[in-house]
């Protein structure tokens, strides 16, 4: 990693959620929060198994690619873009891949809850620092969303228009996260395929190419099964596995903020909603969420 720094993310135990609210949702900073979740019964529950045997014959979308396309020092955004397909398998099928062939990294990533999975949104409850603010807008693809995959999955560097909560159900995941200015201003971010998407390479940074990139200095965090760490709107970061892991991302939006910024979320919700209507593969709701490069888009 090329940063002469990187910064700590606070942890904090249970917080009240006034404080939270104080402190982090208003300010739009991160924390990792722990100890809050032990009520759900995912916490128990979810394992490969789990899935394998109550929703092994549920049809779902995977990332997919071949031995030697990702792995260490091989995850740039151009390479995510230029050999990432996408699938659909079965899950069971999933998690024989996940078991005895994980370096073909098999990734069902950002899968709706209210697709498929009947019952299984019984084994979470609502998250105890989002049941204040607005969970569901028409048309902004807003819930909770599943993610299974193997170790070494690497999400590029990229920013989401809501906050969210990443939470840990199986597995540990780092992620680097950079401040909204330098998101602007080092992360080129726009300057790619996905707009939305840096195309920076976070282990080997072209400087001359990105010569801003050298200004960064990120917040590290690992985030252990029962931990959420709170990733503020516009926040860039960079999601990585160092398990087999299962995930749950919870995107909501303060009452604040969505008065705040109604003509850039609804002006953001209408163009994605635009580009995932003419994208030809639209039933899969990813590409709303993020729209595929544009090469790959129906004319």
């Amino acid at each position: 990693m090329p940063y002469d720094e990187i910064l700590s993310i606070e942890t904090l135990v249970q917080p009240k959620e006034e404080d939270f609210q104080k402190h982090f949702m208003d300010k739009e900073r991160p924390v990792k929060i722990a100890g809050a979740l032990e009520h759900w019964p995912a916490m128990q529950k979810w394992s490969l198994d789990y899935f394998a045997e109550n929703f092994g014959n549920e049809t779902i979308g995977v990332e997919c690619f071949e031995p030697g396309q990702r792995g260490p020092g091989n995850n740039s955004p151009q390479g995510y873009v230029k050999n990432l397909r996408f699938q659909e398998l079965k899950l069971g099928d999933l998690i024989h891949i996940l078991r005895d062939k994980p370096d073909q990294m098999y990734y069902m990533a950002s899968h709706p809850f209210r697709k498929t999975f009947p019952g299984l949104r019984e084994d979470l409850r609502v998250h105890p620092y989002v049941k204040r603010h607005i969970q569901h807008i028409p048309g902004a693809h807003m819930d909770s969303y599943l993610w299974i995959g193997p170790s070494g999955t690497h999400t590029p560097m990229h920013i989401d228009p809501m906050p969210n909560f990443l939470t840990q159900v199986m597995g540990r995941k780092k992620v680097y996260l950079f401040p909204p200015d330098q998101a602007s201003k080092n992360l080129y971010i726009g300057e790619f395929e996905r707009a939305t998407f840096s195309p920076v390479d976070l282990e080997n940074p072209d400087f001359d190419k990105y010569p801003n990139f050298r200004f960064c200095t990120p917040y590290e965090v690992i985030i252990e099964p029962g931990e959420s760490l709170h990733i503020p709107r516009n926040w860039g970061h960079c999601v990585i596995s160092m398990d087999v892991s299962i995930s749950v991302s919870t995107f909501f939006i303060s009452y604040p903020q969505l008065f705040k910024l109604v003509p850039e979320f609804f002006g953001e919700v209408l163009k994605r909603a635009v580009e995932g209507w003419r994208w030809k593969n639209m039933d899969n709701e990813r590409a709303g969420l993020n729209p595929p490069p544009r090469s790959e888009r129906a004319p």
